[in-house]
């Protein structure tokens, strides 16, 4: 192996390994308790709940009939339930009025989540003390309003809920749904263990009003707004906290196409914003902004779907190629990068369903691959995931 080739093989492994470490840290951390909130003060805080819709006319019915319910349980005058209505059609919008939502109907040249939520805090400005964002196929625990109002009178101000996959009829969906949950696990819970901001999901979040309102009208994101958010946020040092009782069931992508643009459009976003706020995040360090710092380079990890592959393919290669050092240091990474997956997804779900984890791997695989080629798409177009109604 020549010293140029080993050189770069180097670079590629310890970052891949270092990454590794970070997760299983993190996935280290997520074990231990949490220190609980505050005793309720009882008092019922009024809520936004915003639901952006971009031509999902038969998922936003089944979510919105499923989540009208809510009223049963908390207060009507207390919340308002917006489906911010992007191309669907008037039968749909005419259907979620008669089940009693608020419908804003918009429209956009290049339609974006940021662009409805901008739309939606302009129009509704009605002294709310909170903001719910759920997503379309999103079905929320019929409590979540009760627990948003919870942690924003502990004085949390911005909030990420649990999503938890609601199917997993396909084997797709499966690996959608165990990559969700520990991402979750070690990016939300354990990075609060540790004293940092958990990540953004894009749905199941809850917000003081004000701040949202303070924070909406300076996004930019084709895509990705939730990672433009959370820098936002810790930018301004405001701590994101992970709320894993405040529930909402979300369908996971059913097939590799979906899985491949939803991973590009992720991805995209993701780099774009590392490179975008990595000297302001340095300069934050003087500041005293850890948090920010922690968010940014948290940017900088590589696609989880792809760092095991790339670190087998590198052990066995550098094996093949006599390369001692890198073999030893790539499976010091893949054995810390596999075993912050086996420390946080559930062992009853991968005993269960581990014969079809395994058979999935190839086309996972090929579909993260393919997802590269998206994310030159993404960055000017919004590559809308379109959801079906497969979940209960």
């Amino acid at each position: 192996m020549s010293t140029f080739i080993y050189i770069i093989a180097l670079i590629i492994v310890s970052y891949l390994t270092i990454s590794g470490a970070y997760q299983f840290m993190l996935a280290l951390a997520s074990k231990r308790k949490s220190k609980g909130i505050c005793h309720f003060d009882g008092r019922k805080r009024k809520l936004l709940v915003l639901v952006p819709a971009y031509k999902e006319d038969q998922v936003i019915l089944h979510s919105t009939k499923r989540n009208m319910d809510l009223k049963y349980k908390y207060p009507k005058t207390h919340f308002d339930y917006v489906v911010i209505s992007d191309g669907l059609k008037p039968e749909t919008n005419n259907e979620l009025k008669a089940l009693g939502a608020h419908v804003l109907p918009v429209s956009f040249e290049k339609s974006t989540k940021v662009k409805s939520l901008q739309v939606a805090i302009k129009h509704y400005d009605n002294n709310y003390d909170g903001v719910i964002v759920l997503d379309a196929d999103n079905v929320a625990d019929m409590n979540i309003l009760f627990k948003a109002s919870h942690y924003l009178s502990c004085g949390f101000r911005a909030i990420q809920g649990l999503r938890t996959a609601a199917n997993m009829q396909t084997s797709v969906a499966l690996m959608d749904g165990l990559s969700e949950t520990a991402n979750t696990e070690m990016l939300c819970k354990g990075a609060n263990r540790l004293g940092f901001s958990s990540k953004l999901s894009g749905s199941g979040m809850v917000f003081d009003y004000e701040l949202f309102k303070s924070l909406v009208f300076d996004l930019k994101a084709i895509g990705g707004f939730d990672k433009e958010l959370e820098l936002a946020l810790t930018n301004t040092k405001e701590y994101i906290h992970y709320a894993e009782d405040i529930i909402v069931f979300d369908e996971k992508v059913s097939d590799t196409e979906a899985f491949a643009k939803q991973r590009g459009r992720w991805l995209q976003a993701q780099y774009t914003f590392f490179y975008a706020s990595l000297a302001s995040a340095l300069d934050g360090l003087r500041d005293g902004k850890l948090d920010y710092f922690h968010k940014v380079m948290q940017l900088a990890l590589p696609p989880r779907a792809l760092s095991p592959i790339a670190l087998t393919v590198l052990s066995l290669s550098s094996f093949a190629l006599g390369a001692d050092q890198l073999v030893m240091l790539s499976i010091t990474g893949l054995t810390l990068t596999i075993g912050s997956y086996f420390l946080v997804l559930p062992l009853k779900i991968l005993l269960k369903y581990g014969l079809q984890i395994v058979g999935s791997l190839p086309s996972i695989t090929m579909a993260a691959i393919k997802s590269l080629t998206f994310m030159k798409e993404s960055k000017k177009t919004f590559l809308h995931t379109q959801h079906e109604l497969t979940g209960s």
